[in-house]
């Protein structure tokens, strides 16, 4: 027999893949209530809520057997690149670290691992080689980063793992693993018995809790989603909705209706989010496994924060030095996640958003002016001034150095003999048309009409009707014989992108620069 403890247990994901190992759990470490007691219900145990930071280790930590294993996913937070701008709180990040090391040091297990976000390779790499972690260097045999999706998970999720364990073998064990994919997940649990995909359980749909479904998204959501993922003004580009041949993003601890990071699937009616048991098989829980948080959020925040139970499993199944060709999936584990005798907290599912607040940032690009990797022509608000100032922008380079370039009438004179000729009164017919339906456009209307929801989404109708006129004008205008060298002069650079895209960026440059001077009064 194998004994076990896992440090910042979360909902069990360390604890399930022990289960699963046939490895007995002594002790599980949690600090959040609510995670805790999703523990402790579906595992029937009675952990407490403890600070790890305030373990004493001589008192905390005495036990009736040796620890051969010592496992956990210090909070990643603090090193997340989603946190305070991508900064995050580094050294507060590494006194979870540091305990956990401590832990691992005091009780001198056979092995141990421990999980979190891949940031955090480097940073304990360099820690231990020359900052406050260089007493336990030779703890530490291993740092790697694996996707979860090579052991079966049916999701996308890098992670670091670093620790003292067979790394031979739990590589080794990638090739054994079954791909699964979200079409899979989707699919399973839309049938009337639902086949669980990861550990073939056969529950009658009935009888699966969290299945319910938020309502679609709006034509709104719709449209911010497909925008900040297909056309981010920096990021890569993402699809919309998402793929079901494939494992699914990653499942994130927090996001919204409108979140580049939520994952969105298409519905009988349109698109929506999804729902809380679709989110725990895809994390690697059991379709048996209750969630326990007392809001939507809370149970998305569980779910999202943990560590795939499948991959643990390898994680053990290489601790326990089982070899590659006697390998057991998952689902051939004798262990049975049960039920458990309680009934979870019924969540209020998300809705549209019924207010705004005054301040509602937009921030989207001119269709057919897209040309990714951060260069882009975008409409945008400022929210903190005081008229909002809501203009039409160019941008260019990256998100580590962007570079603006003022849609102004001084662009606007500069181009306007070269381009508005007389074979191009394209230009002037669009501009003047533009001019008299949107004259009361002015920025403090359109802010009234973004944050109201009852605008009948005038704001992107608006933008798309700019698009679809830049459209027609490099339909129609002549500007062939325009040297590059004219739009370089401009941006103050010289590549590829610039003279491959030298018509379009002639037309966004002169023709949104008009606007700004009519509309905008810029």
């Amino acid at each position: 027999m194998s004994y076990a403890i896992d440090l910042y247990s979360g909902i069990g994901g360390w604890t399930l893949g022990m289960k699963l190992s046939g490895i007995t759990n002594l002790a599980s470490f949690e600090w959040w209530n609510e995670a805790n007691q999703t523990h402790n219900l579906n595992f029937g145990t009675n952990h407490r809520e403890i600070n790890i930071r305030e373990i004493n280790i001589e008192k905390d930590l005495t036990f009736d057997h040796k620890i051969d294993f010592v496992v956990g996913s210090p909070p990643c937070t603090q090193f997340s690149f989603a946190n305070k701008g991508g900064n995050g709180d580094i050294q507060d990040g590494l006194v979870d670290i540091y305990k956990f090391l401590e832990i691992v040091e005091a009780l001198k297990p056979k092995y141990w691992a421990m999980e979190n976000v891949p940031r955090v390779a480097g940073i304990l790499e360099k820690e231990i080689n020359e900052g406050s972690l260089q007493r336990f260097k030779p703890l530490v045999k291993t740092i790697m980063t694996v996707d979860a999706a090579d052991y079966g998970v049916p999701q996308n999720r890098k992670r670091m793992i670093a620790g003292d364990f067979p790394i031979e073998l739990f590589v080794a064990y990638k090739t054994r693993a079954k791909r699964t994919t979200l079409g899979d997940v989707l699919h399973a649990l839309s049938q009337d018995v639902v086949i669980d995909p990861n550990y073939g359980y056969q529950v009658p749909k009935a009888e699966v809790t969290e299945l319910e479904n938020e309502v679609n998204l709006t034509e709104e959501e719709t449209r911010i989603n497909r925008d900040s993922k297909t056309y981010h003004p920096v990021y890569n580009k993402m699809s919309f909705p998402d793929k079901l041949d494939r494992p699914s993003r990653t499942v994130t601890a927090t996001c919204t209706r409108v979140s580049r990071e939520s994952i969105v699937v298409e519905s009988e009616s349109g698109f929506r989010r999804l729902n809380v048991r679709e989110r725990g098989v895809l994390q690697g829980f059991p379709i048996t496994y209750q969630f326990y948080g007392r809001t939507l959020n809370a149970k998305f925040k569980m779910i999202g924060n943990a560590v795939p139970p499948i991959l643990t499993y390898y994680i053990f199944q290489s601790m326990l030095e089982v070899q590659p060709q006697d390998l057991k999936l998952p689902s051939a584990s004798s262990y049975y996640h049960e039920k458990p005798p309680f009934k979870s907290f019924k969540s209020n599912l998300g809705l549209p958003a019924k207010k705004y607040p005054a301040s509602r940032k937009f921030q989207f690009s001119v269709p057919n002016l897209r040309y990714g990797s951060g260069v882009r022509f975008e409409l945008s608000n400022n929210p903190k001034s005081k008229k909002q100032d809501w203009s039409f922008k160019f941008y260019h380079g990256n998100s580590k150095n962007i570079k603006e370039i003022p849609l102004n009438a001084e662009v606007k004179n500069a181009l306007a003999p070269i381009v508005n000729t007389s074979r191009n009164t394209v230009f002037n017919d669009h501009i003047d048309q533009l001019s008299e339906r949107y004259k009361d456009y002015h920025s403090s209307k359109l802010q009234e009409l973004w944050i109201s929801t009852y605008s009948d989404n005038e704001v992107f109708n608006f933008l798309d009707h700019i698009g679809n006129c830049v459209r027609d004008i490099l339909n129609q205008a002549e500007l062939s014989d325009i040297e590059s060298s004219v739009v370089e002069a401009i941006v103050n650079e010289k590549n590829r992108k610039l003279e491959e895209n030298k018509d379009s960026l002639l037309v966004g440059f002169y023709f949104l620069s008009s606007l700004n001077n009519k509309i905008f009064d810029q």
